[in-house]
């Protein structure tokens, strides 16, 4: 029974181990040469929710629900 148990915790460890050695997603640099507006978008599921931008020079804004899963968008101007 022991052994049982032993092999089932290092394999759970081993398990465990390999799901968190994957790499982490980074937000990409802004591309070079200027100003960028900067988007970031909100999504439930499939369907865009809601948006907040700012930048090149204009007023900051948004629109709809900012809560979901967000996504950056980076424009040059």
């Amino acid at each position: 029974m022991k052994m049982k148990h032993g092999v089932l915790a290092a394999a759970l460890i081993a398990g465990a181990l390999a799901l968190g050695s994957t790499p982490a997603q980074a937000i990409p640099p802004p591309p070079p040469g200027g100003d960028n507006l900067v988007v970031i978008a909100y999504f439930e599921g499939d369907q865009l929710v809601g948006q907040r931008w700012f930048g090149c020079g204009q007023p900051a804004g948004q629109w709809g629900t900012l809560a979901g899963v967000m996504k950056l968008y980076l424009t040059p101007c």
